[in-house]
C-alpha cells in the first residue's frame, strides 16, 4: 500500500526492539548462571545461622530462589545452630563469625565436632589473612567477606558444597605452611602410627567420611572417630581439615 515493506532483518543481526511510542528499548542483558554442581537434581541443604534476623530472613529468601540450593534450617545463637544440625544434619552451614562474639574459633570447633558430615563456611566482616586462617584452623571450610556482593557469595556457598576450600590463595598457603611446620619453637610430632592409624589417614586423605572408612576396614564407626582422638594428640594436629593436608611424608609408622 505504498508503505516500505519491512522485511526480516539481514542474517546474523538482531532487530532493536521499538516501543509503542516509537523510542528504542534497550534490551535485558541475559546474565549467565553461575555453575550448577552435577549432583543429578540434588539440592544443597544449607542452614544459616546469623544475626540480625532481617539479614537472616533476607538471606533466606534469596538463596531459596536458587534451583540448587533448599534451606533447611536457621539459627542465631550456638544452643540453636546445634538442635539445627541434629535436627536437620545440613549439608553446609553459613555462619555469621560477629554473631558468635570473642569465642568464635572455639564455637566453629565444637560445631565440627558435632556435626563432622556438615560443612561450615563463615561470613565476617574481617576477612584479612589471619582471620581467614583462623576460621581454617577451627574447623571452617572457608570464609566470605560481607562486602563481597550475593554473586559472590554464591560462587563460595556452591564452592564449598562441592569439597572445596573458600579463601584467598595467600591465606590458604599460610594456613597449610603454619600447619604442616614444626619448627620455631613447636615440639616435633611423634609421628608413631599404628598401621590401623595409618589406614585411617590414609581415608581422610582421600576424603573419606569416618562411616565409609569404617566400612572399608570392617571396623565401628566409633572406634575410627576414637583412632582419629589418637592420631590428632600424636601429630599435634587440631582438626580434620588440618589431617587432610598433613604432609604424610613426616608420619613414621610403628614396625
Amino acid at each position: 500500500m505504498g508503505g516500505k515493506k519491512i522485511g526480516k532483518p539481514p542474517k546474523g543481526k538482531k532487530r532493536t526492539p521499538i516501543s509503542r511510542s516509537g523510542r528504542t528499548v534497550t534490551p535485558l542483558v541475559r546474565v549467565t548462571p553461575l555453575s550448577r554442581r552435577p549432583r543429578g537434581g540434588e539440592k544443597i541443604r544449607l542452614a544459616i545461622a546469623t544475626q540480625p534476623a532481617l539479614l537472616r530472613d533476607v538471606l533466606s529468601r534469596l538463596l531459596s530462589r536458587e534451583p540448587d540450593i533448599e534451606i533447611v534450617g536457621q539459627g542465631h545463637d550456638e544452643d540453636r545452630i546445634v538442635e539445627v544440625l541434629k535436627a536437620v544434619s545440613p549439608e553446609l552451614l553459613l555462619l555469621d563469625y560477629e554473631a558468635l562474639g570473642p569465642n568464635s574459633e572455639s564455637i566453629i570447633a565444637r560445631l565440627r565436632r558435632i556435626a563432622p558430615r556438615t560443612r561450615i563456611l563463615v561470613m565476617a566482616t574481617r576477612s584479612a589473612d589471619e582471620y581467614v586462617e583462623r576460621v581454617l584452623r577451627a574447623g571452617a571450610a572457608g570464609l566470605v567477606g560481607k562486602q563481597l556482593d550475593f554473586v559472590a557469595l554464591l560462587r563460595a556457598v556452591r564452592a564449598v558444597a562441592a569439597g572445596e576450600i573458600w579463601a584467598n590463595r595467600r591465606a590458604q598457603a599460610l594456613t597449610l605452611e603454619r600447619l604442616t611446620d614444626f619448627s620455631g619453637g613447636a615440639a616435633e610430632p611423634e609421628g608413631q602410627l599404628t598401621r590401623r592409624e595409618q589406614q585411617i589417614v590414609d581415608g581422610v586423605a582421600r576424603g573419606l567420611r569416618n562411616k565409609e572408612i569404617a566400612r572399608q576396614l570392617d571396623i565401628s564407626e566409633k572406634t575410627v572417630k576414637s583412632h582419629l582422638n589418637n592420631i590428632f594428640q600424636k601429630l599435634g594436629l587440631e582438626g580434620r581439615f588440618a589431617l587432610a593436608i598433613f604432609d604424610q611424608s613426616q608420619i613414621q609408622p610403628k614396625t
